[in-house]
């Protein structure tokens, strides 16, 4: 064992003085976390709901448009109406949050046009725009038929979820003004009469005000979640929770795999025949090398995952808690990998031959398996063969830790089959390895 380990740490010592090694073990993969983790939406969901920008002409500018704008408001949370929310609309600390309609600090409200608003929407700065007519409020009261425009750049044929917020708050205010007049005319049918046109007026604001309490509170709602998450967790599906382990795994099979060229320039430098010379067993000198290898890998994925760390604490978003778990997988991983490593080292004959196998076999198997995006994209067909990588069932464990709150027993059957790999293809490799 002693011997094994000593072999290991000379190829991590030589490994390490490499000119370059530090930029492919370091500088690179922090870079690419960074940009796919963007890339992936890594601010769509961190610290809180997406603010969601409409731009809104009241051309009425009633009590009862008024009232339309604030019920969608209450539809949906996210939504920030422009111009006439800008400088109310505060962030978690309860600071006013400064030009939140990009408008632009020097700009009047009184600026923004159907022409600039349009142009907004098209540089997608908006989410839509919004038009209330004038008569909106009397038609309303009159139960009369009237359009509010509703202008976006969504697929007609798959409406978003803000087109309904928009028809769920015309619904409310449509059916509390119904409710209203429904009200009068059951009192005026009951022989009941009202003094003046204001108390008639006030009777019906008050029906309107109960029946959109009512809509404010209704009885039945509807709770979703995702099937399988913890609906506790409110870290956000960061995108950075996707690269940091794809990135890192994706890194891993570089880093490792360069132990090809490890065993192919020894074996043309007849170092592998000198060293058999020596009294080192052919097992203590294989375990050596692999370990070797194992080790590189697992310090690449530190140096992910540390970044990453770095990352959660900036933008606020967690790997899950189970540590152990996570350690478990990248040992697996990096396990399976060294063994592949070993297999292709059988398969090559010189330089080019080691650079072409050992870069096909990373820029195919990390996508394939899910490294740059998440699998759960792709079509079903693709998702079968994806697991055809190992890197597959890495992120499958990494996922399952990370994204749905799972124990350490739940990605079991992932680590068994990374192991279960790795014993395949190292019995294949020792089967073709030879030492000259």
């Amino acid at each position: 064992m002693i011997k094994t380990i000593q072999i290991a740490l000379n190829d991590l010592s030589i490994s390490l003085r490499e000119r370059g090694i530090w930029v492919s073990l370091i500088l690179q993969p922090i870079a690419l976390i960074f940009l796919v983790g963007l890339a992936n939406g890594a601010f769509s969901s961190s610290g809180g709901a997406t603010r969601t920008l409409i731009d809104v002409f009241d051309n009425d500018s009633s009590e009862l448009s008024a009232q339309f704008l604030e019920t969608l408001r209450e539809v949906n949370d996210t939504l920030v109406l422009c111009p006439v929310d800008d400088g109310q609309i505060t962030d978690t600390d309860g600071a006013v949050v400064e030009d939140v309609c990009n408008i632009g600090a020097d700009s009047e409200t009184s600026a923004l046009t159907l022409v600039t608003s349009q142009q907004r929407l098209d540089d997608s700065e908006i989410s839509a725009i919004i038009e209330i007519p004038a008569g909106f409020g009397q038609a309303i009261v009159d139960g009369q038929p009237l359009d509010v425009v509703y202008r976006s750049e969504e697929n007609p044929t798959q409406p978003s979820a803000l087109l309904q917020s928009v028809q769920a708050a015309a619904q409310r205010v449509s059916a509390s003004s119904v409710a209203a007049q429904t009200a009068l005319q059951v009192y005026d049918e009951s022989g009941f009469t009202f003094t003046n046109d204001e108390d008639r007026a006030d009777f019906r604001q008050q029906a309107y005000d109960g029946a959109r309490e009512t809509w404010n509170a209704a009885p039945a709602t509807v709770a979703y979640s995702v099937s399988g998450v913890d609906p506790s967790d409110d870290s956000g599906n960061s995108g950075f929770r996707q690269s940091v382990p794809g990135m890192g795994t994706m890194y891993v099979m570089f880093t490792v795999l360069a132990g090809v060229y490890v065993l192919l320039t020894e074996r043309k430098n007849w170092t592998l025949q000198r060293l058999m010379m020596m009294p080192v067993s052919r097992a203590q000198f294989l375990g050596g090398k692999l370990l070797a290898r194992f080790a590189m890998g697992m310090i690449q994925y530190l140096v992910a995952f540390g970044f990453g760390i770095l990352l959660s604490f900036v933008f606020d978003f967690s790997f899950g808690g189970n540590v152990i778990g996570l350690l478990l997988i990248m040992v697996a991983f990096s396990i399976c990998v060294s063994a592949i490593t070993f297999l292709l080292a059988t398969l090559v004959d010189n330089d080019q031959q080691a650079a072409g196998i050992t870069l096909f076999f990373s820029l195919t198997m990390a996508p394939l398996g899910g490294a740059w995006w998440p699998l759960e994209i792709v079509p079903d067909a693709m998702r079968i063969i994806g697991h055809i990588s190992p890197v597959a069932w890495a992120m499958d464990g990494f996922n399952d830790l990370i994204f749905y709150n799972r124990g350490l027993i739940d990605v079991l059957p992932e680590v068994g089959v990374l192991l279960a790999m790795t014993a395949v293809i190292f019995g294949i490799a020792v089967s073709r390895f030879k030492y000259d």
